[in-house]
């Protein structure tokens, strides 16, 4: 029978097999399940946490708001992954969790963590694995905001979240995967406007790197997708690139 830890497991499987103990302590942890509508907030930038939430289902993103009223993603986070868990550690949030289209979400209380990482040295490498890889992410995001032109940001974050969603099982055998991102959303991601992003995308697809439909983003030729956005999957440390 599923279990609502289950996303959480497949991703950390993919460093090393989880031995039989880590995964019940996992399956210990209390957890409560909250549905996000699009566009609803699980936790704002200034509020104080007392759980960090695992994505079960849907997708969704770190944002701030600037202070020019635009908003500015800086990551995206898809099942298996714990957008906020240095909120176990950090006092008050420095940004947004919002959700991309509907998501679930699996809240845990941090005292349950804490207990699971004071039991199980293991589990808890493996979750400040999962923070370096996240910082890494970061850094190529900073890249691909300050250094790569449009067409080679695009295809570079396309790249990324088909090797995530790939390494957790969520890409179909063409090469598809069904995210919640509209063009806006990508902009936001990418320092882009709409006009842009659009004019972008259409390159790509002119290309015959990809195929694009709201919803549901096709990779048609991998290697010409690679190369346009100088992707190397190294730094996301895992199985399938």
């Amino acid at each position: 029978m599923a279990h609502h830890i289950d996303p959480l497991l497949r991703r950390l499987n993919i460093a090393s097999a989880l031995p039989g103990e880590d995964v019940e302590l996992l399956q210990n942890v209390r957890m409560t399940v909250r549905n996000l509508a699009p566009g609803e907030d699980l936790i704002r930038a200034g509020q104080v946490s007392h759980f960090s939430a695992l994505v079960l289902s849907g997708m969704v993103c770190r944002y701030n708001m600037l202070g020019s009223g635009a908003r500015q993603i800086m990551s995206f986070h898809i099942p298996g992954d714990i957008p906020d868990l240095q909120s176990l550690f950090l006092e008050r949030m420095d940004h947004t969790v919002c959700a991309l289209g509907p998501a679930s979400m699996g809240l845990m209380p941090h005292e349950d963590l804490e207990r699971v990482f004071r039991r199980s040295f293991n589990l808890a490498s493996l979750m400040w694995r999962e923070t370096l890889i996240d910082a890494a992410i970061f850094r190529q995001w900073i890249a691909n905001i300050g250094g790569r032109p449009a067409l080679s940001a695009m295809a570079h974050l396309f790249c990324e979240m088909i090797s995530r969603a790939r390494a957790v099982g969520l890409v179909g055998s063409d090469n598809s995967y069904r995210l919640a991102l509209t063009q806006q959303d990508i902009g936001d991601a990418l320092g882009l406007s709409i006009v842009h992003v659009n004019r972008t995308i259409r390159k790509l697809r002119e290309m015959g790197c990809i195929s694009w439909e709201p919803g549901l983003l096709t990779v048609l030729n991998w290697d010409a997708l690679r190369e346009a956005g100088d992707f190397d999957p190294a730094y996301l440390h895992t199985k399938a690139g």
